[in-house]
Order: structure tokens, then C-alpha cells, then sequence
């Protein structure tokens, strides 16, 4: 109940995502200088309500996904809070799925035959 607010601090292009105590927050824009400013924007939106509710981020459990396909050209996208950079993956477990950045269905695969051995 503690962040059932937080979607209503970010006014921004993004979807944020709440399942019991982990936040996703989803920002889909295909131009890349649009997006890493928007992005800047939403960090900044969370940063404050973190301040204000006297929370803060645990760098161990923080990570940014840049997805891709064929045509989308990447780029060093760098976030910083408080002067530390939230690290880039590749992969991550979501809502119970284990996804990459282009949405690949094989470490979820690869999870699953790993329980089955």
C-alpha cells in the first residue's frame, strides 16, 4: 500500500508497472535523443518521490533493459541517482519470466530446462 501513489508522481510517457514489492517502470519511444530525454524526466519524477517519502534506491536490485530489435540502433544510455550509475542489463526476471533485451524467448527456456534436470 506504501506506493500505491506512485503512478500518480510520474506525468511522463511512461507505464509504470506495480506487482507486490517490485516496480517496473516502461518508457516506449522509438527516437533516441526523445527517449533518453524522457527518460531523464521520469527518473527525476521517481527520484522525488522517493525524497518525499524518505526511500531510497537499492543499487543491487536496480537495473535498466534497453530492448531492441533488427532496426533499432542502440546507444550508451547512462542513468544516474546520486551520483551512481543504475547498471544496463541484458537480462532480467520479469513478473516471472525471465526476458531479454530483444524479447528473446531462450533464457526463459533455458530456466526452465535447467529446474526439469
Amino acid at each position: 500500500m506504501y506506493i500505491n501513489d506512485l503512478p500518480k508522481a510520474i506525468q511522463h510517457r511512461a507505464i509504470p508497472i506495480l506487482f507486490a514489492d517490485d516496480t517496473s517502470i516502461l518508457i516506449t519511444i522509438p527516437n533516441n535523443i526523445q527517449f533518453h530525454s524522457d527518460l531523464n524526466i521520469v527518473f527525476g519524477q521517481l527520484n522525488k518521490w522517493f525524497k518525499a517519502n524518505l526511500l531510497g534506491l537499492n543499487f543491487d536490485k536496480n537495473y535498466f533493459i534497453q530492448f531492441i530489435n533488427k532496426s533499432t540502433c542502440t546507444s550508451d544510455i547512462k542513468i544516474m541517482y546520486e551520483d551512481k550509475q543504475i547498471c544496463t542489463a541484458i537480462e532480467a526476471k520479469f513478473l516471472g519470466l525471465f526476458i531479454n533485451n530483444t524479447l528473446s524467448w531462450k533464457p526463459h527456456i533455458e530456466y526452465i530446462k535447467s529446474s526439469l534436470n
